[in-house]
Order: C-alpha cells, then sequence, then structure tokens
C-alpha cells in the first residue's frame, strides 16, 4: 500500500505493485491470534493487474534496477545505477523520464521505475 516517498516504499512494494493492485485493507487484532502477539496485524487486498506492466522479458531488468536503487537508501540512485549501466544511457533515461540526477529511489514513482526499465532493458 506504500506510496513513493513514504517511509514503508521500498524493493518489496514495488516488487508486489508490478504484478498487483493493492485495493484495500483492514486490520486485524492481536486478540485474534494465540498467543497473542505484541503488535496488531493487518490484511491487503491485493487484485492481479489485468495486463502486466511490463513484458516478461524485462521483468530481471526491473528488479535489478530496483534492488541495486534501494541497497543504499541515502545515495542518489543516478549513483547506484551506473555501476550496471553507461551513465551516458543513464543520464538520457533520467532525462526523459524528468527525473533529477539527484532523486532517491524513495522518491521514484512504480511508472517512473517501470518507464526507466523499458529505457534500459532496450
Amino acid at each position: 500500500m506504500a506510496k513513493a516517498g513514504g517511509a514503508d516504499y521500498g524493493v518489496f512494494t514495488l516488487l508486489i505493485q508490478l504484478d498487483y493492485e493493492p485495493r484495500d485493507w483492514f486490520k486485524i487484532p492481536a486478540s485474534c491470534f494465540f498467543p497473542e502477539p505484541d503488535v496488531d496485524s493487518a490484511c491487503v487486498i491485493l487484485n492481479r493487474r489485468a495486463t502486466p506492466l511490463l513484458p516478461g522479458n524485462q521483468r530481471a531488468t526491473f528488479v535489478k534496477i530496483v534492488k541495486r536503487a534501494f541497497s543504499q537508501r541515502r545515495k542518489m540512485m543516478l549513483k547506484l545505477l551506473k555501476q550496471d549501466w553507461p551513465k551516458e544511457k543513464l543520464e538520457h533515461a533520467f532525462e526523459d523520464l524528468q527525473l533529477s540526477s539527484q532523486v532517491r529511489a524513495e522518491a521514484v514513482s512504480l511508472e517512473q521505475f517501470v518507464g526507466l526499465t523499458q529505457i534500459l532493458a532496450e
């Protein structure tokens, strides 16, 4: 359910949202479990996307980009991705997607990660 810019936004969120759209959620109180935990739980409703955001041959690239981008949360994404792609190609992709060269992964939306994947997978 996390969105770009949120504290909970990360690799897991993006990998799930690539295939599913989170619709709703509800709390499950700790009293529903035995032994009772010290935290509440939640159930998230996920609907599989009717049309995949990426073709199957680009999924591995998406995973690679997302994992590298979040590998060091406080670093700028462009610097991290330079380990796997040429600087010129990355700069062109960031420009096409109107991403700042200073952007960090937690500020990049799912749609922007998909666009970056489509450009870098060429």
